[in-house]
């Protein structure tokens, strides 16, 4: 326990037994008693809350639009007060359409972009940026790792050492802004701060544990050898907690801010991708998830953390379970790419433009790799390619070229990941709302894709992880009985054997054009020419 945490230990004991920690919340709604559960996911470019009620129904809901700023090439980062400003309003915006009183809302969930590092004082006030995802200036510390210590990491961490992750980066901040590590009381994720905005308390779920690089991948606890060879202080590290276990109450100064009532029951949370896949019921060893959003992740539910390095590893919204992920981190956002390039505004119209092709009627092969891969391709010097282009190629081929490509895409991840090519899976992200995109999907990766019926998977996992945590369910069982379906997508087998022809040559024209791609990287190192 870190020693800001040691000192809030005595109080949260206390919160327990004065709220009654094990009791649901009941509320009167006017016709019945209905708990609602209040959900809030931090995003990459927004925050979006939804209230949802005891049958796991979406009663309103509210997304509040934030900015990345770059300041230089391979960092992003983002205002923490941009996730306090958008909270609030999302939930004034929320009670304020429901007509619903604050202490309708039974319980609170949070999750949040993954492997965020956001360094506050002991009041939790942020002392720097909070340093996201997509922030990759912790190269060289991540290189220490992997170069010192790798096999003893992977080892314990189930996870390679990687730039984006939440130890590098609390490294970078003690070699390149000391005056801010040291300043620094606690280092948190997005999804921590504002937890402790509501609750005064400190503390890490141990989902984004995973890759904090400083965890036993197996117990889910810190690990006294990772945190000695990354050479970071202890007493900096929150408190780990289970993600649907409540962490906190909203205190009645944050009860005045957010416009929320004081005593309601916050849980730990989770990282996104572990909310999401909650929310799409993965819950035996085997079942597969494809989330197709601006990066495209897939992943398998497993019995045990592999300590392979392929994929992400880390613990899922159930005990006992792992996620093994991999994504092609540009995904789906090479179809928006397209369309800012092309100056046009509506993108149903291009996904209608690439409907008018047949599926094999103009052959191109995309590497949808722009922005470097993470897991499971590991290769930061990698980007696009385009193969195929002639004079007749136009503006439909190349928008039904890029939704091939991320589909193509995700069935090369679940390949690099060691794993075998599931015959089903999960189906969530923006593609769910396109009918030919998710054809070529199940076509081009030969599974068969159940879709959601929830749109907002992140915010749904989220509600049932607090309804665990609050007691309104007896077991994750009971929660997932309650999840909505979409319409089953089966591959066709004449457009799917179009589709392994043309995997072929995606993964030939992946593995050929590697050191290309690398003396291209490098010619941009040397001239400095931004990705």
């Amino acid at each position: 326990m870190g020693r800001v945490n040691r000192a809030r230990e005595k109080s949260i004991l206390a919160s327990e037994t004065r709220y009654g920690l094990n009791q649901s919340v009941r509320v009167d709604s006017g016709e019945a008693h209905v708990d609602f559960i209040l959900t809030i996911d931090v995003g990459t470019s927004s925050l979006k809350a939804a209230l949802f009620d005891a049958a796991m129904t979406i009663v309103a809901q509210s997304k509040q639009e934030y900015i990345t700023n770059y300041p230089k090439i391979g960092w992003a980062e983002q205002n923490p007060d941009d996730w306090t400003r958008a909270l609030i309003w999302a939930v004034h915006d929320i009670l304020d359409r429901t007509r619903l009183p604050p202490d309708a809302i039974a319980g609170i969930g949070i999750d949040g972009m993954s492997s965020l590092m956001l360094p506050v004082d002991s009041q939790g006030k942020p002392l720097c940026p909070g340093l996201i995802w997509l922030d990759r200036r912790a190269q060289e510390q991540s290189d220490f790792i992997n170069r010192q210590h790798g096999a003893l990491h992977l080892s314990i961490s189930g996870n390679r050492s990687d730039p984006s992750n939440f130890g590098p980066k609390a490294m970078w901040l003690r070699d390149c802004r000391r005056n801010v590590y040291d300043a620094s009381a606690v280092l948190l994720h997005c999804s921590s701060y504002l937890v402790h905005q509501l609750t005064g308390v400190f503390v890490m779920n141990r989902s984004e544990a995973g890759l904090s690089q400083l965890c036993d991948i197996r117990t889910g606890a810190y690990s006294d050898e990772l945190i000695e060879v990354s050479g970071l202080d202890r007493g900096k590290l929150p408190e780990i907690a289970g993600c649907s276990e409540v962490v906190g109450r909203v205190t009645p100064a944050a009860a005045v801010t957010f416009g929320l009532a004081a005593g309601t029951p916050v849980i730990a949370g989770a990282m996104d991708n572990v909310a999401a896949t909650t929310g799409l019921g993965l819950r035996n060893d085997g079942d597969a998830y494809v989330a197709a959003g601006t990066a495209t992740n897939v992943g398998v539910l497993v019995d045990a953390p592999p300590v392979d390095g392929h994929g992400l590893v880390y613990h899922s919204g159930i005990d006992g379970k792992w996620l093994v992920n991999g994504s092609v981190d540009y995904g789906s956002a090479g179809l928006l790419w397209f369309r800012n390039l092309l100056g046009e505004r509506d993108f149903d119209k291009l996904c209608a433009a690439a409907a008018e092709t047949g599926f094999a009627s103009h052959p191109l092969i995309f590497l949808p790799y722009m922005t470097g891969q993470r897991a499971p391709l590991w290769n930061d010097a990698l980007s696009g390619v385009m193969i195929g282009i002639t004079p007749g190629t136009d503006r439909r081929h190349l928008a039904r070229m890029f939704m091939e490509s991320t589909a193509l895409g995700a069935r090369h991840a679940f390949r690099k990941l060691r794993t075998e090519r599931p015959s089903a899976a999960a189906l969530t992200g923006g593609i769910t709302n396109n009918l030919l995109w998710t054809e070529i999907f199940a076509d081009a990766t030969g599974m068969r894709l159940i879709p959601s019926g929830q749109t907002e998977v992140g915010n749904l996992g989220l509600a049932i992880l607090a309804g665990i945590g609050i007691g309104s369910f007896r077991s994750i069982d009971d929660a997932f009985a309650l999840l909505p379906r979409g319409e089953l997508r089966e591959p066709n087998p004449a457009r799917s054997k179009y589709y392994d022809d043309l995997f072929s040559i995606f993964d030939i024209a992946y593995e050929s054009n590697l050191h290309a791609l690398a003396q291209l990287n490098q010619i941009r190192e040397n001239y400095e020419v931004e990705k």
